[in-house]
């Protein structure tokens, strides 16, 4: 991925733009039911995966197309349909695409796939099975004809989330089932499964909704049991040869997922700090007519807001590079995706907490977009991979020296000290215990490994960052910042004092502060934000639609609602 490359799936115009102005993409109304807002976000997926036309080679290539889409500021409009949009295509038909290109009969059910003329599920983890779902109990056992009997053995083995109840669009799933031959068990494999037609589940397949998440928009996440169901030959994805391939291999599209679903959080945070600046610049001091921004409590989320937002963007860039970087190990590769995920989960939703509070009581509506990506962006720090165990997992085999990540740069800057610093410590732990499976490890190591990541991520995002020569006054905010969640280390380690770093993160919100107009106006997200709180006007409009209750109960004009 070259440069030009880097900055396109960032800043470039996005395919999907023009759909702002398509009605479906209008804010829905409070008063929609359910099942309309769960098919309303079903054709606002179909829409915005047709306008990116994606091939086969897309997306098992990985190129820069498919990228964007996840880095698209539309999926801030409806975290259910991006949800669809990237099982759709990078688990469902990333898992597909492989297998496609010798098999016509895959590369007609891959091109409706990318088409969205059906909806496609990924269906792996199981209610009793998600961090340890190598263990998983779906079994697809080899019949006498050559075909397969898909089966569910007991609750536990009942796969979760995938939204699988007819929807109006045909619905096919890639299933994760072990396979069995002969009694004999060839691991996990992949299963291409018929679900639905739209209005009615196939025999021997059993769907129940999950209820909606919390602050979400609905989606009809399900529980998808299967009973004696029978596939065909051609339905498993591979061969029935042993030895069985290594789970990781087989899923290898969730480790992709690790990266591409992280991107959303630059979107979501840019939405977030736009509507809550525009708030805090409307929002006035009644004694004096100053707005609410002036005060140093106000401004400040906004600022680090913003600096995190300029480092990230080139965070993603370097990233995409090293992850698709051929000379460089899976291992190491994952390891990159999980540094990334573990650096902008801790950074986004540390600041949509303060944005959403900076607004008060109306921080809180979904209709002001900010609660809904927070709690959205929560989704992301769980799907495909969650944060924590990845971190455990890639601390753990650092720490053991299975592998290294890429060295710093500039092995002498505070960030790269401190990551240095904390990977000393935990070594020095290490040290006294007889092996990383010990009752200490559990006790002592465990719980550092989240912040051992998260400090190699705000490491890799500064430099990054200082290698894209961005504004130094933000840089520098981003850095001071970061050292202020760990001061104590500082304070320990470098002979700085408190009221030094205090110091300088005051002066360096002074600097930023002046420039951050010129900085809000250049994230390029004002047509996405929705929220009525930024305006008057806004807020006008939205409360002229609320229902009303008034006195005269007799008068028709008085108790209705207006959509």
């Amino acid at each position: 991925m070259n440069e030009s490359q880097k900055r396109d799936i960032q800043t470039g115009d996005y395919p999907t733009k023009h759909l702002l102005q398509h009605h479906l993409f209008k804010p829905n109304s409070p008063y929609l039911a359910e099942d309309e807002r769960v098919a309303i976000s079903y054709q606002r997926a179909r829409e915005i995966g047709r306008a990116y036309e994606f091939t086969a080679h897309d997306i098992h290539k990985l190129t820069p197309k498919f990228w964007k889409l996840h880095a698209d500021p539309i999926n801030t409009r409806d975290n259910a349909a991006f949800t669809l949009l990237t099982i759709q295509y990078n688990l469902a038909a990333g898992t597909i695409a492989p297998y496609a290109a010798k098999l016509p009969h895959l590369q007609t059910l891959l091109k409706s796939i990318l088409n969205f003329d059906v909806s496609a599920q990924y269906l792996l983890t199981e209610v009793g099975h998600g961090l340890d779902a190598p263990n998983l109990e779906t079994t697809a056992t080899l019949l006498t004809d050559g075909g397969f009997e898909l089966h569910t053995p007991h609750d536990g083995a009942v796969k979760i989330m995938p939204p699988t109840s007819p929807r109006g669009i045909p619905c096919v799933g890639v299933v994760m089932a072990r396979l069995l031959v002969n009694g004999q068990d060839r691991g996990i494999r992949p299963f291409i499964v018929n679900i639905n037609n739209g209005k009615h589940m196939y025999k021997g397949i059993t769907s129940r909704n999950l209820p909606t998440r919390t602050g979400s928009k609905p989606l009809h996440h399900s529980l998808t049991t299967f009973t004696h169901l029978n596939l065909p030959p051609t339905s498993l994805l591979g061969a029935l040869s042993t030895p069985e391939p290594h789970f990781q291999a087989t899923i290898w599209r969730v480790g992709v997922g690790s990266l591409a679903l992280s991107l959303t959080y630059i979107p979501i945070l840019k939405v977030s700090l736009y509507i809550v600046s525009q708030y805090s610049l409307r929002r006035l001091i009644q004694q004096n007519r100053l707005p609410i921004i002036t005060f140093s409590t106000q401004h400040r989320p906004l600022l680090f807001a913003l600096s995190r937002i300029t480092v990230w963007e080139s965070y993603a860039g370097a990233a995409l590079r090293l992850y698709l970087d051929a000379n460089l190990s899976d291992k190491v590769r994952a390891g990159i995706a999980a540094a990334f995920k573990a650096c902008l989960t801790r950074g986004v939703q540390g600041s949509l907490y303060w944005l959403a509070e900076r607004c008060g009581a109306q921080g809180l509506f979904v209709h002001n977009q900010i609660v809904e990506l927070q709690l959205a962006a929560r989704g992301v720090s769980i799907a495909e991979g969650d944060v924590l165990a990845l971190c455990i997992r890639l601390a753990t085999e650092l720490l053991i020296g299975r592998y290294a990540l890429p060295a710093p740069t500039n092995p002498s800057c505070f960030l790269a000290l401190h990551e240095a610093g904390l990977f000393q410590e935990a070594r020095s732990l290490m040290s006294t215990m007889s092996s990383h499976r010990s009752p200490e490890f559990n006790q002592l190591i465990l719980p550092l490994c989240q912040p051992l990541v998260e400090s190699i991520g705000e490491r890799m995002a500064y430099e990054a960052a200082v290698a894209d020569n961005i504004d130094k006054d933000i840089l520098d905010l981003y850095e001071v910042s970061a050292m202020m969640r760990d001061l104590s280390w500082f304070t320990e380690n470098l002979g700085m004092t408190r009221e030094e770093v205090k110091r300088r993160e005051s002066e360096t919100y002074g600097k930023v502060l002046g420039k951050f107009g010129a900085c809000l106006r250049g994230l390029g997200v004002e047509e996405y934000c929705t929220a009525p709180i930024m305006t008057e006007q806004g807020s006008k409009a939205f409360i002229d639609g609320l229902k009303v209750f008034g006195s005269e109960e007799r008068d028709e004009g008085t108790v209705k609602a207006k959509l």
